[in-house]
């Protein structure tokens, strides 16, 4: 930011000496503008639906692949509810 004069003044002197264009536009861009404005269809709302449903279920297929991912260490393991777990619940909720 301390050179930011010098390098504006540089930058605006090259500026200066570019070529200029004339302000014209080709022939035919309006044309060629309009055409394709016209030339977009309107999807109807099953089209919508179908794009959004689409979306929406590679999504969700995505979500579901990272949680299998992250999930994939923890199979080779114990059980989470081997017999030791499941007798110390089993005691502790009948004592109540």
């Amino acid at each position: 930011m301390k050179d930011f004069d010098a390098r504006w003044q540089e930058c605006a002197g090259r500026a200066r000496k570019a070529l200029g264009r004339d302000g014209t536009i080709p022939f035919g861009f309006a044309d060629r503008v309009v055409a394709r404005a016209h030339s977009v269809k309107e999807l109807s709302q099953e089209e919508v639906f179908g794009q959004l449903a689409f979306r929406m279920l590679t999504g969700a297929v995505a979500l579901l692949i990272l949680c299998m991912m992250m999930e994939a260490p923890h199979l080779q393991g114990p059980r989470p509810l081997e017999t030791g777990v499941e007798d110390t619940v089993a005691q502790l909720v009948w004592s109540l």
